[in-house]
């Protein structure tokens, strides 16, 4: 039987998830993505709208088709499109590969049974702070520490948290990732690749 002592030393020594990437051993699907990665480099639309399925899912409002999501990320204007950054840093975190299902990032398959809506991951670069502001003192730097809301968040630029070691404090909120954050997933139809979804939200 595991002591409490040795139990709490786990629990701890497991709060931290990098970013795995179970689909660079798929080869195809390793050069599907590459190619992606220099046409968000690129920020050509025609381009990603050719790897974009017909009935892509682009939001949990209903927006499904190619014509929503062009509608939806303005690949009209695709410059000044905000796509190009959130795709980006979607395929930066991870990849898991499921039943023939890749989906980026890996965080939202990595967290377990917690509750994706109370739980954030900090980025690297992180910093816990006792609060709401860079003079504060440090508690803790962090690099992919899960961590646990506490409370609400306001929509303000710091949120409140919790480590699984008990320390709390407050991280600026652009580097505490939600795992429901944007993701994508992507599968093969007629023998390629395509982009089934993207969008944030449950």
């Amino acid at each position: 039987m595991i002591s409490g002592a040795l139990f709490a030393l786990i629990i701890a020594s497991s709060a931290r998830i990098p970013p795995i990437d179970e689909c660079a051993i798929h080869s195809d699907f390793a050069q599907f993505r590459s190619e992606l990665r220099r046409t968000i480099a690129r920020r050509d639309a025609k381009a990603l709208l050719r790897v974009v399925s017909d009935d892509v899912h682009a939001s949990l409002g209903g927006d499904v088709g190619k014509k929503d999501f062009i509608a939806l990320w303005g690949l009209d204007r695709p410059k000044t499109s905000g796509i190009w950054e959130e795709l980006e840093e979607t395929l930066r975190l991870g990849c898991v590969m499921r039943s023939g299902v890749a989906s980026a990032p890996s965080m939202e398959h990595q967290i377990g049974d917690r509750d994706a809506f109370e739980t954030r991951v900090a980025l690297p670069g992180a910093v816990l702070r006792e609060g709401p502001s860079d003079r504060t003192p440090v508690v803790a730097r962090l690099s992919w520490d899960l961590l646990t809301l506490r409370g609400s968040w306001d929509g303000g630029p710091w949120v409140r948290v919790r480590l699984d070691d008990g320390r709390s404090g407050y991280v600026r909120e652009r580097l505490a990732r939600s795992p429901i954050d944007y993701r994508a997933w992507f599968h093969k139809r007629a023998g390629r690749w395509v982009m089934a979804g993207f969008l944030a939200g449950d």
